[in-house]
This record gives structure tokens, C-alpha cells and sequence, in this order.
């Protein structure tokens, strides 16, 4: 029994320790957007405009099938002198059947709010990704920050180790009093540069937390410094040709013609005339009066037609609507030419930053290989007596430049490349999930 319950209290302990490592354990990209895609305003709004638009097509619909009414009337009537079989109350019962036969400006009307419709949806497409890149923007940042205030902070130690020794150094009069003047003014603006860091980073923690609707921002997953991103598949000439009709501005653009020119076959139909059917059953029941007496008259009237509207003369309104939406289209396919031309632009110019980008960054990364292994070098200079303590200093700022423009260069390329996705029409969470497998949980 004793065992027994020793063994429950072991499994006890595991399940909370297990419980309390995935507590702490790094998040990524790709959890991130899911709580705040559930959280977001922004694509909530869009969410809800392309549900109510949708509603759009049923409304167009509705002006094609029948439309059925019934009416009821009660009326009293009182003449003057008696007139001959005339109805004293009457109470009539009336069931009205119109079916639309051929109206040009309701069919015009119904492709239109398919068109709006597709509007509608790419205007909720163009919020998904706009919500993938806001939190993308806001996740890097927050690294960002992270990374700079940690070499930040390095070089503030450092600089303040290098102080304490040239301050030893001035005391026994080894050491020239002029450097360590040179070495406070570094080390005040290695600590102005700590605070600006932590400034930085909380207001990127707070930027996030706001986006995920978290009251604090939990402990993420980290994009290394030695982290390579592949090359782009095609040249940015080829991927501008390949996406620039495939960018959902292009594509919203496109359908605002659409309806413009829908619009144009609408109100032309103002021109044309309607055919509809009528029919109606009419159940009265009426008092006659008569010089005599007053006696109930029951009938019933069932009716069916056909209504032939002819428009003739509307005082030219319908011409300056034809005018005027006319207009609109040309508008609209400017808009369309100039969509393209900018997305096309947009392709190029952020595929050509990409290219350029992965090139610095190899770039870089040598950078702080050679600042690293000259600060060694300086360093050994010091401990030989070839080099002072402010040659070293000047070394460990540089190392510290090249990593701060390295750390930069790295979450401006990743953002770049999400943004070329973007304009290109295909950034989803799938992007989101590619960038995610290079993220490392930092210990």
C-alpha cells in the first residue's frame, strides 16, 4: 500500500513538472496568429461587412422570383341620396401574384451582386493577410528589441569592465587621463543606448500584447543570427510577370470593374421595358343597398395577366445615370491599369530588396567574423603591451555595430519576404509555418 501510494505521488510530480515546462515553453508565429486571428477587430469587422454583403445576392435574387401579397379591407360607405345597388360596407379579401417575366435592370442588378460579392471576399482576403503581416511585424519587433538590448547591455558591461581598468590604470599613473575620459563618454552612451533598448522593447511587447489581446507577452521562439533563409526561386523580372495579376489589389480591382460595367448594363436597361405576370384572387363581401332594402352580394374575381411597361420619357434622367456610370467605368479601368503597373512595381522592387538582402547578409555575417576575430586580435595586442585598453574598446564597438546591423538586416529580409508574398497574392499561414521552422527555443 505504502507503494502504491508512493508511486501515485511520483506520477503526481511528473504530471505538474510536465505541466509546468510547457507553461514556460517558447511560442511561435503560427499560435500567435491563431489567438490573434480570434482576437482581431480588424478581420472581425471584414468578417462581418462579407456576411452582410453576401446577403447582397439573396436581395438581388428576391426581384426575380414571385412576389406574393394578400390584403384585407373593411369600408363603410354613406351616399348622399340612395343609390341603386351601391355596396353600404364592404369587406374585401385579396391575394396579388407578380412574377417578373423580363426586366433587364433586375437580372443587371443580380450579376452585380455576385461581383460585389467577390469584392467582399477578397476585401476579407486582403485582411487576413494584412492581420499575418501585423503580426509578423509585431513577433520581429519584439525580437528585435530583444536582441538589441541584449548587445546593448554587452557593450555597456564591457565598456564599464574597460572604465574600472584605465580608472586603475590613472590611479597608480600608468594610464593616460585622456582615455578615460574617452572611455566615460562611451560608457554614458553605451547606457543611454541600454535605456533606448528597453524603451524599444516594451513598447514592442506592448504592440503585441494588444494584437494577441494578451496582458503580457509570453516567452517566444528566436531567430538566430547564423539563421540562412533560402534564395528566391525566380528572378524578380520573372516573378513580377508571373504574380502581378494574382495580387489581390489587382484582383479587387478587377471586380470594381466588374461592377461598374454591370452598373452601365443597369441603368441602360432603364431604356427597356418590363414584362410581367399578374394574377390576383379577389374574395368580396358587401351590403347593397337598394331603395328598398339592404342585402348581403358575395363574389369572388380571379384574374391573370400580363403587364407590358414601356418606358417613354423620364425627363433624360435615365441618360445622364448612363452617363454618369459610364464615367465610373472608365474610372475603374484606370484604376485597373494603374493596380497592375503598381503591382508589377511592387513585385520587382521588393524581390530585387530580397536578392540584395540575402547578399548583405552574407555579407554581414563575415563582418562580425572579421570584427570578432579583430577585437581577439586587440585584445592579445593589450595583454602584449602593442595595444591600450581604448584600441580594444574601439574593437568591441565595432563587433557590436556589425551584430546590431546583422540583427537588423536578418528581420528586415524576413519581413521582406513576407511582404513579397503579400503582393504576389499568396502570403497565408503557411508562410507563417515556413518562417516558424526556423525559429529555435531559446534556453
Amino acid at each position: 500500500m505504502l507503494l502504491v501510494k508512493k508511486n501515485i505521488q511520483l506520477l503526481t510530480l511528473a504530471v505538474a513538472f510536465v505541466f509546468a515546462g510547457s507553461s514556460h515553453a517558447a511560442v511561435g508565429l503560427l499560435s500567435l496568429f491563431e489567438q490573434a486571428q480570434a482576437q482581431d477587430a480588424k478581420l472581425a469587422q471584414a468578417k462581418a461587412q462579407l456576411q452582410a454583403d453576401q446577403e447582397v445576392i439573396n436581395q438581388a435574387k428576391a426581384l426575380l422570383l414571385p412576389n406574393i401579397s394578400g390584403q384585407v379591407a373593411y369600408q363603410q360607405n354613406d351616399f348622399s341620396k340612395s343609390v341603386f345597388m351601391a355596396a353600404k360596407e364592404s369587406l374585401q379579401e385579396k391575394l396579388v401574384l407578380n412574377q417578373s417575366l423580363f426586366d433587364a435592370s433586375a437580372w443587371a442588378r443580380y450579376e452585380q451582386a455576385k461581383s460585389l460579392v467577390q469584392q467582399s471576399l477578397l476585401q476579407y482576403q486582403l485582411s487576413e493577410q494584412d492581420l499575418v503581416l501585423r503580426l509578423s511585424q509585431a513577433y520581429f519587433d519584439v525580437l528585435r528589441a530583444q536582441q538589441l538590448l541584449t548587445l546593448a547591455s554587452a557593450q555597456k558591461e564591457s565598456t564599464g569592465k574597460q572604465r574600472d581598468k584605465i580608472s586603475e590604470g590613472v590611479r597608480v599613473g600608468l594610464t593616460n587621463p585622456v582615455d578615460l575620459l574617452e572611455v566615460q563618454a562611451r560608457y554614458d552612451l553605451a547606457e543611454s543606448d541600454e535605456i533606448n533598448g528597453q524603451n524599444q522593447l516594451s513598447v514592442a511587447n506592448e504592440a503585441l500584447s494588444r494584437l494577441i489581446r494578451a496582458a503580457s507577452v509570453p516567452h517566444l521562439k528566436t531567430l538566430t543570427l547564423d539563421t540562412v533563409l533560402p534564395p528566391l526561386a525566380d528572378k524578380p523580372a520573372v516573378l513580377a510577370d508571373q504574380y502581378g495579376d494574382k495580387n489581390l489589389t489587382v484582383k479587387l480591382s478587377e471586380q470594381k470593374l466588374s461592377v461598374s460595367e454591370q452598373e452601365v448594363d443597369a441603368q441602360r436597361a432603364g431604356h427597356y421595358p418590363t414584362l410581367a405576370l399578374q394574377g390576383s384572387i379577389i374574395n368580396q363581401d358587401g351590403v347593397l343597398s337598394s331603395s328598398a332594402s339592404a342585402s348581403p352580394y358575395p363574389y369572388q374575381t380571379n384574374s391573370i395577366g400580363l403587364v407590358l411597361n414601356m418606358p417613354l420619357y423620364a425627363g433624360g434622367m435615365v441618360n445622364s445615370q448612363v452617363r454618369k456610370a459610364e464615367s465610373l467605368r472608365t474610372a475603374n479601368q484606370e484604376g485597373l491599369r494603374n493596380s497592375k503597373e503598381q503591382a508589377r512595381l511592387d513585385i520587382l522592387t521588393l524581390a530585387k530588396t530580397v536578392v540584395l538582402g540575402h547578399t548583405r547578409l552574407a555579407a554581414l555575417r563575415n563582418a562580425v567574423k572579421s570584427n570578432d576575430a579583430f577585437l581577439a586580435a586587440a585584445e592579445e595586442g593589450n595583454r602584449v603591451g602593442m595595444k591600450d585598453l581604448v584600441d580594444v574598446l574601439n574593437a568591441r564597438t565595432q563587433l557590436l555595430k556589425a551584430k546590431q546591423d546583422l540583427a537588423n538586416a536578418l528581420y528586415d529580409d524576413v519581413m521582406n519576404r513576407l511582404r513579397l508574398k503579400s503582393v504576389q497574392g499568396q502570403l497565408s499561414s503557411d508562410d507563417l509555418a515556413a518562417i516558424e521552422a526556423y525559429l529555435r527555443d531559446a534556453s
